[in-house]
């Protein structure tokens, strides 16, 4: 008998100002936007989630209790189990990247940040997670022809960073994990591919930032590919077994057709032969942020033989009662159902 999984990304926007903010807002319960939120993801209830913009800390607190509380709204489904991973965001390099004349400034940290963790991720899964493998401490300059910035923009130098600097400076804002989950009655694992690029703006005419977002999202590219080149926080090489199924999720921070990412950034990925886009739509049509009118910066991404039954974006129209948890966040659930054969 077949099974309907639900997959879903959401930017929750649930970051704080220091660390254990977060964790605090959730002790209260009382929470508005923290509960707008919940009723999000309990009203859509995804099997697996990542929950984009949610403050890390090492003991994984905020996501446990995110995973809890959800958990308690379906006592009669299984459980989830949080997966919070580290994100390079308020790390400094040591390095005044930017000319802030300050080392300390979020601009000059390994992901922006005001302090370590402060915008990572978590997975949310009902299903065990099996293996995890994670390139939060691969370098931009590993990547074979990396969209490095020029200090002379234009000049294909790659120089708008020191020597000193590109040595230490890596191509995750936050990171890129592979998780691995075990699926209902299946023999192999269903690899999930999470990740959070960095907004291609908050730059200046080196575009620093949208060059690195279109690398973040040509990271999966490649990993597709399996190319040699990559190189895990374990130090395993390669990228993913072609016959492997995916789902790529995240706000990826690039719209096809407008905004300020490169041209074909997020193309890259929406035009590769192993992934399908199910265009999950809404009220809002494709749209799945609030600003520049609407964008669609959120994707949940499955690899081309996966059978894809619905989708959606959870933006409600104006007369719907529920229309008031449109600001949960300035981004919205979006969910691709899947039929898994055991």
């Amino acid at each position: 008998m077949n099974t309907l999984i639900r997959v879903a990304t959401f930017n929750i926007a649930l970051f704080g100002q220091a660390p254990g903010d977060i964790i605090k807002r959730l002790n209260t319960g009382s929470d508005a936007q923290i509960n707008d939120a919940v009723e999000v993801l309990v009203d859509s209830n995804p099997d697996m989630v990542l929950i984009n913009e949610l403050d890390y800390d090492e003991q994984g607190e905020a996501a446990r209790m995110l995973a809890a509380r959800l958990s308690s709204m379906h006592p009669d489904l299984p459980p989830y189990a949080s997966h919070a991973f580290p994100s390079n965001t308020g790390i400094q390099t040591g390095f005044d990247l930017v000319g802030t004349g300050s080392l300390a400034s979020p601009e000059n940290a390994q992901g922006f940040g005001t302090f370590p963790g402060q915008y990572g991720f978590a997975l949310l899964s009902r299903f065990k997670v099996q293996a995890v493998r994670t390139f939060q401490h691969f370098l931009w300059q590993q990547m074979p022809g990396a969209r490095l910035p020029d200090a002379v923009p234009g000049s294909g130098r790659g120089d708008y960073f020191s020597p000193a600097a590109k040595a230490v400076l890596r191509l995750s804002s936050k990171n890129h994990v592979d998780a691995q989950v075990t699926l209902p009655g299946a023999d192999e694992g269903l690899h999930l591919l999470l990740s959070h690029p960095t907004p291609p703006v908050f730059d200046g005419p080196e575009r620093r930032n949208a060059r690195r977002n279109a690398d973040e999202i040509r990271f999966w590219v490649d990993y597709l590919d399996d190319k040699a080149y990559l190189v895990d926080d374990a130090e395993q090489p390669g990228g993913l077994d072609r016959g492997a199924a995916f789902i790529i999720l995240g706000d990826l921070n690039a719209d096809p057709e407008k905004g300020a990412s490169q041209t074909g950034a997020i193309n890259q990925l929406l035009n590769h032969p192993r992934v399908q886009d199910p265009r999950p739509s809404s009220a809002d049509g494709l749209n799945t942020a609030q600003f520049q009118g609407g964008m669609r910066v959120d994707f949940v991404l499955p690899s081309s033989g996966l059978r894809v039954k619905d989708s959606g974006v959870v933006w409600f129209p104006k007369n719907d009662p529920k229309a008031r948890l449109n600001t949960a966040s300035d981004h919205h659930l979006v969910w691709v159902d899947l039929e898994v054969t055991p």
